[in-house]
């Protein structure tokens, strides 16, 4: 069943064929819904981005749509609801590689529509977006320019494109292998990556930041072992009290998050906004002796004499 919204045509679930938008190990894959139930990183990163959208966007006044690329379950898209407003509309679009988008439709008029797609071309319509949302999806595809080319087509005059990846090479380990992660970025990289994509004037800053010592440790301490491969970060996570103090670290950058800019994280964030081209107000030549003001008089010069 297709749903034509807001100048957008998707279906409530639709499979596009081609090259993937997203990809992790299956047994990882498998655990991803699950631990975006209750992991501290997946519940204190939606409180975060909630923040970044208050600022962009503000509070709905209109009914909008947003985008989110790689999103995952369906799920994990409720917390953009209330940023759509009244009969606003939140797309999600994935590879779907455990095929959970084919089997969860949605249940209600307000539910996401979801979209499985390719990174080359996303089935939505040019500047039908007022905000598209690429949250640790670019270094999961080889051609990163081209999906944020893509996704800046998505976004309506005065959209704003949000995108996060992971931070620094050097903390490179096992949770970006069991990811398929093709890279990790740093401010400068990334920055560089929205001028190629000819996405102008990123505003570029690294978050994650309170909980980068002990993170960075480990994974440094990996490395040092030669074990820098062994272990995901989610090895021997469970729900508890460890949890909810990690999380409430992370949730306390909501505060500063896409306001001030931070030089060290383990993540980075960059904002941009499509520019707004003014419309252009046709220009007429005046006649000679002709004041071009309606309200001036003519101040043509006098023949001589007379």
């Amino acid at each position: 069943m297709g749903l034509s919204h807001a100048g957008i045509w998707v279906a409530r679930t639709c499979v596009v064929d081609g090259p993937e938008i997203g990809r992790m190990e299956h047994s990882f894959a498998a655990r991803y819904e699950d631990l975006d139930r209750w992991h501290w990183w997946f519940r204190a990163r939606r409180r975060l981005f909630s923040a970044v959208l208050e600022r962009e966007l503000g509070m709905p006044t209109r009914s909008r749509t947003l985008a989110s690329i790689g999103c995952g379950p369906r799920l994990g898209l409720g917390w953009l609801r209330p940023f759509a407003g009244y009969r606003g509309l939140v797309i999600g679009v994935d590879a779907d590689m455990s095929g959970s988008v084919r089997q969860a439709p949605a249940r209600r008029r307000d539910d996401p529509a979801l979209v499985v797609g390719r990174a080359e071309q996303i089935p939505l319509l040019s500047e039908s977006c007022d905000a598209v949302l690429l949250l640790d999806v670019l270094e999961h595809v080889e051609d990163d320019q081209l999906l944020l080319e893509e996704a800046h087509r998505l976004l309506k005059p005065g959209g704003v494109l949000v995108a996060s990846v992971p931070a620094l090479p050097s903390l490179w380990g096992r949770q970006d292998v069991a990811a398929h992660h093709f890279r990790r970025y740093t401010r400068r990289s990334l920055a560089a990556l929205f001028r190629s994509a000819g996405v102008a004037s990123p505003w570029v800053s690294y978050f994650n930041t309170l909980l980068f010592p002990p993170i960075a440790a480990v994974r440094w301490g990996r490395r040092l072992l030669g074990r820098s491969l062994s272990g995901t970060d989610v090895d021997g996570a469970r729900p508890g009290f460890v949890n909810d103090v990690l999380r409430r670290i992370f949730e306390a950058e909501r505060f500063w998050i896409g306001s001030h800019w931070i030089p060290i994280g383990v993540s980075l964030l960059a904002l941009a906004r499509k520019p707004v081209v003014p419309e252009r107000t046709p220009t007429h030549e005046p006649r000679r002796g002709v004041s071009a003001h309606p309200l001036v008089a003519d101040s043509a010069p006098r023949r001589a004499g007379g």
